[in-house]
């Protein structure tokens, strides 16, 4: 019974209503009924389980079928010309000239009487009647002040005026408001016949699409989504409407999405894992004019890379190839990185080598692996290695693969051993520059020559390299060649010391204090002082030294109340004094121990025969940032990436004022 149903409160009504409908020969009325007050939503319910679509009701009626129904209510709304009668009549009863004649009608009932009074002669007072359940007090406090001389309103309002002696006349109608409302509901009709039509359509192309989609609205819960996001998510379109999209996408970051309905974001995409599944999420904004209606997210499939071999995966995990850290295991308390790890997101999306700068802790770590968990590799093997302190060939063997005398068999490479995943290579940087063009030909034709003689085989590893030290400087100076820097420069990340991430020290500070109080039993209380020298601490060596002082500051404080001057000095105890065990006699001895063992004062290895090649280089960085900064230590320090005090030695050892 597809079509309108029209309620009305009167017999009058209803004749004039069939009337009507019998003067028009093509129309959708379906059902036409005469419904007492309070009865009319219970009514409605049974037209719309019928199939009418549409409802045309008027006064207290329609707003108790709106409150119920979920179809379109068209108002019956009392034509000017219907309450002029009206008025002519009341001021006839009242005897008077000019009658006060008090006008009761519910919401959006009645027409405009700006003029009644210049047209009609009668003033009128409007009571406007609204769904709550004091209307009754209002007609009653109108009615008990008598200072009209008529009145004019529906059922509740006749009853009321019955004993006050004022007159009482019914809002009856002419049929010209029936008349108007059929003809709106008429439109309507078509419009949502219309509007069914295209959704058919809009839902038959969307059904036909192999990319799950997702309509929301500007408060974030779905509107619509078509068969491949049912098939995607486990939920059905029914039981996903009205719900927060990031229940039915778990992962998902509300607050980009916020950013495109708000219109600060034209697009936004991310990378999400749902229910094992790779997708590539990209919202865009409806816009509708100039105004934002809500948004789009599509949600593409992605094919994850697989290594055929499965007993290949099978001994990666077991040899403890695997990525244990994902994105959420970085707290989320520690702000400073949430930009980081959404840039990192992103970055995962893509194959190609990466660069990130940072100094080696935790939070390198958890970057590492959460790209390789966050990317399509997740199953495939991850590796990390550290190139420092290697001589050429062991890194072209530890890289590449080769013949192993001592097994009189052939090894192969961190490259073979991470096909199909993501190799981490930690200060590569310190790679020489034979080792760096193998490098870049692996990366640019994706084969890699087999130690065991065979044929070129095709290498499918995802590059992550590591540094802390500036690669354009290096590369000023011919330390990294030109196509590698280029090729790792394109996807930066760099992750901010802790440093520079002032809130971050306080949340970390809080929670080492709590730790290591709990571990070793105590109960300490930070004074202000102490806290903010500690919060104004530069921690090099980001929370790995935060956390190792904080346990050894609770150790041996020796007292309730952690005082500005014992960590002042013990922070001079740890990192600003340094003392020799054994006395140094002569010149000859007056090596440093990393120089005694073949390091540089950072400690890196160096190859034999290359002192005096990387004396000149450390000389030459050193001198350049001090002439940059004129010879201002902070800056020329945080310029090489390194502390105050590794630059004082460096000046010290290169006499450099």
């Amino acid at each position: 019974m597809s079509g309108i149903a029209l309620f009305v409160p009167t017999g009058e009504m209803y004749e004039q209503a069939q009337q009507i409908l019998k003067e028009q020969n093509r129309h959708h009325v379906v059902l036409v009924k005469q419904t007492a007050d309070g009865e009319a939503a219970e009514e409605a319910g049974k037209a719309v389980r019928a199939g009418a679509n549409i409802i045309i009701a008027r006064g207290r009626q329609a707003y108790e079928i709106r409150q119920s129904a979920a179809v379109p209510v068209v108002e019956i709304v009392m034509s000017a010309q219907e309450l002029g009668l009206l008025a002519v009549q009341a001021r006839e009863q009242a005897k008077k000239p000019c009658p006060v004649i008090g006008l009761f009608g519910w919401e959006d009932m009645l027409p405009d009487t700006s003029y009644f009074e210049t047209l009609y002669g009668v003033k009128l007072r409007r009571y406007v009647l609204k769904g709550t359940d004091d209307w009754r007090s209002v007609i009653a406090q109108a009615l008990k002040t008598r200072e009209m001389d008529a009145v004019i309103g529906g059922e509740a309002v006749m009853a009321a005026a019955a004993g006050t002696g004022i007159p009482a006349l019914y809002l009856s109608s002419t049929g010209e408001s029936i008349r108007t409302a059929i003809k709106n509901a008429e439109s309507l009709y078509c419009v949502t016949k219309m509007e069914q039509y295209n959704y058919a359509q809009f839902s038959t192309v969307l059904d036909s699409i192999s990319s799950g989609i997702i309509k929301i609205g500007v408060s974030g819960r779905v509107l619509l989504m078509n068969r491949s996001m049912e098939q995607i998510t486990g939920i059905s379109m029914e039981q996903a409407m009205g719900m927060p999209v990031v229940q039915v996408l778990p992962g998902l970051e509300m607050g980009p999405v916020r950013k495109v309905l708000s219109g600060e974001e034209e697009t936004w995409s991310a990378f999400l894992n749902v229910n094992d599944q790779s997708l590539v999420v990209v919202a865009e904004p409806i816009v509708s004019g100039e105004r934002i209606d809500g948004a789009i997210l599509s949600c593409s499939r992605m094919r994850r890379l697989e290594s055929a071999d499965k007993e290949a995966n099978r001994n990666h995990f077991l040899r403890g190839h695997v990525a244990y850290g994902t994105f959420d295991d970085i707290d989320k308390n520690l702000k400073g990185m949430q930009p980081v790890i959404e840039r990192a997101k992103i970055y995962a999306q893509s194959s190609s080598p990466m660069l990130i700068e940072a100094i080696t802790g935790p939070e390198l770590d958890g970057i590492c692996q959460g790209i390789h968990n966050y990317s399509l590799r997740r199953n495939g093997p991850f590796i990390t290695v550290n190139v420092a302190g290697l001589l050429e060939e062991q890194q072209m063997k530890a890289l590449f693969g080769g013949y192993s005398y001592e097994k009189r068999e052939y090894e192969p490479g961190l490259f073979e051993e991470a096909n199909h995943g993501t190799l981490v290579i930690q200060s590569i940087d310190k790679l020489t520059l034979p080792v760096q063009y193998n490098l870049m030909r692996v990366i640019r034709t994706h084969r890699l020559i087999s130690g065991r003689g065979d044929e070129m085989q095709r290498m499918d590893t995802r590059i992550i390299g590591c540094t802390a030290k500036n690669l354009t400087e290096l590369r000023k100076v011919n330390r990294i060649r030109a196509d590698l820097y280029y090729t790792l420069k394109a996807l930066r990340l760099k992750i901010p010391n802790l440093a520079e991430r002032p809130e971050d020290v306080g949340y970390l500070l809080d929670f080492y204090i709590k730790k290591y109080s709990e571990q070793y039993s105590g109960y300490h209380v930070m004074s202000a002082g102490a806290r903010r020298v500690l919060l104004g601490y530069p921690w090099e060596g980001n929370s790995i030294q935060l956390d190792a002082f904080c346990e050894r500051m609770i150790l041996t404080v020796g007292r309730r109340v952690i005082t500005e001057g014992y960590v002042r000095e013990l922070l001079h105890e740890l990192y600003e004094t340094d003392s020799d065990i054994y006395p140094l006699s002569s010149k000859a001895e007056r090596k440093t121990w990393p120089e005694c063992r073949g390091e540089d004062a950072d400690g890196d290895l160096r190859r034999p025969g290359e002192e005096e090649t990387e004396k000149d280089f450390q000389q030459i960085l050193v001198e350049a940032a001090l002439k940059k900064y004129d010879g201002n230590r902070t800056l020329a320090a945080r310029e090489l990436g390194i502390s105050t005090t590794t630059l004082w030695r460096r000046m010290k050892k290169y006499e450099l004022e």
